[in-house]
């Protein structure tokens, strides 16, 4: 999954999360500094392949950086604060 700074879209989504699951909270601390009204948009990606590394952002980046085939980009979520 990636997602940016509230109002940021699609080329400018540099956070990354990764799971395993068919659903996905995004922890408090991870969160982006946000104000009442603010929109953070997120994008998901699935890969046959399993991420690697010791926390969720590497085990994503490891995914994004390789030599994977992922499926198509979901549709944009977003989440309004």
């Amino acid at each position: 999954m990636h997602y940016g700074n509230p109002g940021q879209t699609t080329g400018d989504a540099k956070f990354m999360e990764y799971t395993t699951d068919t659903s996905y909270t995004l922890s408090a601390d991870k969160v982006p500094a946000h104000k009442a009204g603010d929109k953070i948009y997120f994008y998901v990606q699935a890969f046959d392949d399993l991420g690697q590394g010791d926390t969720t952002e590497a085990q994503a980046q490891y995914l994004n950086a390789g030599e994977f085939l992922g499926s198509d980009w979901s549709k944009v979520a977003s989440a309004t604060f």
